[in-house]
């Protein structure tokens, strides 16, 4: 036999079942391995997968931290500063109407000490010598303590001596002042200036100036007089 003749033909390689299997598993694998389009629709929810995925983790990353419990301690803090000072503006409030209350009580007692003080100035500066006993009635009814006492006692024998005299005497406040008050222990001091005038029966009445210094006494009837004395007076002064 040539060379020629064991020599294979080029059409019998081509035939041969091996050349057959090789072609067909070429194949094969070809159609079982998926294309990236393949995948994609045999699976269309996994690219959805991804992106929920995603989105989920930003939502978690985007939730506000958890609140923060009320600090008690701060607030009740806060709370009894905001009462303090409530308290200490009604205080406040509350001494001023009181020291206000308090000035307006002892200008009320200065008016009524200015308003007795100067009718019983008058009062005891007035006689009538045609009626005596209604004269000295009024004096003891504008006067307390040891002043009352003195009164009372003079009036024996008074009567006859002041209708003998003829004499009338009246008298007119010029001006007043409360050169003390001491409102809790009920006593106060005053100073007058008074035009008194006496009258004899058949003359000419005569006036002059005078000054007075009283005080007074709150009793369980008011103010009274219990005490008055005249004051020097020099015009050159």
């Amino acid at each position: 036999m040539s060379g020629k003749d064991e020599r294979p033909d080029a059409d019998d390689q081509v035939d041969t079942p091996a050349g057959d299997a090789g072609s067909d598993g070429a194949a094969t694998a070809a159609d079982e391995a998926p294309t990236a389009d393949h995948a994609g629709a045999d699976d269309p929810d996994g690219a959805d997968d991804q992106t929920d995925d995603g989105a989920d983790a930003e939502a978690d990353d985007a939730d506000p931290a958890p609140a923060r419990k009320p600090n008690w301690l701060v607030l009740g803090a806060a709370a009894l500063a905001v009462v303090t000072t409530a308290a200490a503006v009604w205080f406040g409030i509350s001494w001023i109407s009181a020291a206000n209350d308090d000035d307006l009580a002892l200008d009320r007692t200065r008016d009524e000490v200015s308003r007795v003080a100067e009718a019983a100035v008058v009062t005891l500066n007035t006689l009538d010598y045609r009626d005596p006993d209604k004269s000295l009635d009024q004096w003891e009814a504008a006067v307390t303590g040891d002043l009352y006492n003195d009164i009372h006692n003079g009036r024996k024998g008074a009567d006859a001596k002041i209708a003998e005299g003829r004499t009338s005497t009246s008298a007119k406040v010029l001006k007043l002042a409360v050169t003390s008050l001491n409102d809790h222990e009920g006593t106060a001091q005053v100073m007058t200036a008074v035009s008194w005038t006496k009258a004899v029966d058949g003359k000419a009445p005569e006036s002059e100036y005078r000054r007075y210094q009283a005080s007074l006494l709150r009793t369980d009837t008011g103010w009274k007089v219990n005490g008055i004395a005249q004051v020097p007076y020099n015009p050159g002064t």
